[in-house]
């Protein structure tokens, strides 16, 4: 992969005019590189040395910024060593919420993403109004905690979402089309601090982006490929997700992979979210227990319960030909659609959260499937890493999401 990269970040400037860009890209350059020394800052921004000191000591009174001692050795020249600057991890406080539609998870963190407390439930119902009341009820049980109030909160929800203006605009599977969360989530609690909207995919690239940089090897450019109800795969630039369109890039679920295949929620036909997420394959599996096959399958679901994808995932491992099936269709179908993802935007690394991939097996065979179809004249350098599913990574997404917000802003 392309490693050694270093992340790009904004120029600063000396004129008083853009005071507020000198403190935002200072303030992220501490925060992705620290510790760091004021020389080091101000080589990579570009900015006097007289700047940077202004502004640290601004963000050192405002309690962000912490000195440390070097563990280099002492200046000749001056006789002491340079103080390195790092962010205080207990300076703010977020909270992420994931809103999946069948169930709800909250967490509050720090600023480095450390998990302080964290809240989950399964959806009441499939109506957006009795989700939406439940999850907030779930936010209220972290803000009566006795502790500062969050500097930002961010829910993220599955489909498409115009983070703009706080609105998901649909979520097929759901029948949720403009949905407003961002004004109704101001109509049920009173926050006193910003409040973004993202799609559930996004917000864990965020995650990944600003707390799981070991798992990327310092990859300046990645993509997340998250499968679950449905499949999406976005794309982080230099640490900035890029963007398509309002309506959130990366829904690569909606990609026809078989023309004539399953039809999608989206009414269209042979979709990758169709054949390869996990409700696809969920339903794919229920068809073949409706006939009479899968046994193995049968023999591990209660009665009148629809399998798990844990369910799944044994009856593969005990041999069931049916589950298999299923399972290998849904697999090569979605290594197909990483190649072609590969070949068209060339990320360094690739993280694949998927419950699918719990298994090694799946692992392999995924990684065979993108092999075989990646374009031959390509460099075949794209690190391809599997991440465990968590039943709170969207919700520490979502509080990635309200951290990337806070460093976009100047210091108060």
């Amino acid at each position: 992969m392309g490693g050694g990269e270093e992340m790009q970040f904004e120029q600063g400037n000396n004129l008083p005019r853009v005071k507020v860009t000198n403190q935002s890209s200072i303030l992220q350059m501490v925060y992705h590189c620290g510790p760091i020394t004021r020389a080091d800052i101000a080589k990579r921004l570009d900015l006097t040395l007289p700047t940077i000191t202004t502004n640290i000591n601004t963000m050192i009174t405002a309690g962000l910024v912490r000195e440390l001692d070097s563990p280099e050795p002492a200046d000749r020249r001056h006789g002491r060593r340079s103080r390195l600057l790092d962010i205080i991890p207990d300076a703010r406080h977020f909270i992420g919420v994931e809103m999946t539609g069948s169930e709800s998870s909250v967490c509050l963190t720090d600023y480095r993403g450390r998990v302080l407390d964290r809240r989950a439930a399964p959806a009441p119902s499939r109506d957006y109004e009795d989700n939406l009341d439940m999850t907030c009820a779930l936010v209220r049980e972290l803000l009566d905690r006795p502790s500062p109030g969050p500097d930002g909160v961010s829910f993220c929800v599955p489909g498409l979402v115009d983070s703009r203006n706080g609105v998901l605009k649909v979520r097929p599977s759901y029948n949720w089309y403009d949905k407003p969360i961002l004004r109704d989530v101001g109509r049920r609690l009173n926050l006193q601090c910003p409040v973004t909207v993202e799609n559930n995919a996004c917000a864990r690239a965020y995650g990944a982006s600003l707390f799981q940089r070991e798992l990327l090897n310092s990859a300046p450019t990645f993509a997340y490929l998250f499968i679950h109800t449905g499949i999406a795969c976005p794309l982080i630039l230099n640490t900035s997700t890029a963007f398509g369109s309002i309506v959130g890039a990366g829904e690569v679920g909606h990609m026809v992979m078989e023309p004539n295949g399953p039809q999608c929620t989206c009414g269209n036909h042979g979709c990758l979210e169709a054949i390869s997420s996990d409700r696809a394959v969920i339903a794919r599996c229920m068809d073949a227990l409706a006939r009479g096959g899968a046994s193995v399958l049968q023999s591990l679901c209660p009665v009148g319960e629809e399998p798990s994808m844990e369910h799944i995932l044994q009856a593969q491992r005990q041999g069931d030909a049916d589950v298999c099936r299923v399972v290998e269709r849904a697999v090569y179908t979605l290594g197909l659609a990483i190649a072609n993802i590969d070949n068209f935007t060339c990320p360094h690394a690739m993280l694949i959260e998927g419950k699918l991939f719990r298994s090694e097996d799946n692992q392999r065979q995924l990684l065979d499937a993108v092999h075989r179809n990646v374009c031959n004249v390509k460099r075949a350098d794209t690190d391809f890493v599997f991440v465990e599913p968590d039943e709170f990574s969207g919700a520490r997404g979502a509080a990635a999401v309200a951290i990337f917000h806070d460093l976009q802003s100047a210091p108060e």
